[in-house]
């Protein structure tokens, strides 16, 4: 009968012994590591392109990486017709497909990726969302898809109309820090001229109090600089 096995020749054994040596030195030697994605978070108050420039980078990548890119919109989100990203602005960024799914339940985006992935027979290269500042579970929820290996882009605000964090949205500097990326501090300006910090919230043509709800048919939003922002009955 023929041997079952193979026996190592004396010469490898040495090498062998070595190569156990490395790994308890480093676990992860000779193992595919998966390759992590990088964040890239664009933030800034009311009217400052940040949709237009979520846009722009994945049409970029689309374009000229030839990447697939899939855009997310949270359910939250009123701007514009429902499956599409549209920027305010109408010289900025047009309009893109998207997949809209519930504010309070990211995950249920999975699936989706995954049928996108069957679909073109590839990986998903990059996910865009936008107004992160609405999705629950932002923080975890990134991280997941920058240890799977995608590129996750995120636009949103980063402060309420009350001047306070919005969301997760600030959180997601760490994923920065951790996982390589980039913050971009989108600009915009109050009618005075100068750089606007705040988003200024308006109910019938005037500053909306501190304690008003966070929905109210109607109202609307104005870039402001510090001297011009107004918030009626701020407890501090």
């Amino acid at each position: 009968m023929g041997q079952l096995y193979h026996t190592r020749p004396s010469h490898d054994r040495s090498s062998a012994a070595g190569l156990c040596r490395a790994m308890m030195n480093n676990p992860d030697e000779g193992r595919e590591k998966q390759v992590r994605g990088k964040l890239e978070l664009m933030m800034g108050p009311m009217r400052s392109n940040k949709t237009a420039e979520l846009l722009r980078r994945a049409e970029m990548r689309r374009q000229y990486a030839k990447q697939s890119v899939l855009v997310l919109k949270p359910s939250d989100d009123t701007k514009g017709e429902p499956g599409v990203v549209e920027s305010r602005n109408p010289n900025g960024g047009g309009k893109m497909d998207a997949v809209t799914f519930s504010s309070a339940n990211p995950w249920e985006v999975l699936q989706a990726i995954g049928d996108k992935e069957q679909e073109i027979g590839k990986r998903v290269e990059a996910i865009a969302i936008d107004e992160g500042q609405f999705v629950s579970e932002l923080f975890v929820f990134t991280r997941h898809l920058l240890d799977a290996g995608h590129d996750v882009l995120v636009a949103g605000l980063d402060l309420d109309f009350r001047a306070l964090p919005f969301g997760e949205m600030l959180n997601l500097t760490w994923l920065v820090n951790a996982y390589g990326g980039s913050i971009t501090e989108c600009m915009a300006y109050c009618a005075c001229g100068a750089r606007a910090h705040y988003s200024q919230r308006l109910i019938d043509g005037k500053p909306a109090a501190y304690d008003s709800p966070i929905k109210i048919a109607g109202d609307s939003y104005e870039p402001r600089c510090a001297e011009h922002f107004v918030l009626p009955g701020k407890p501090h």
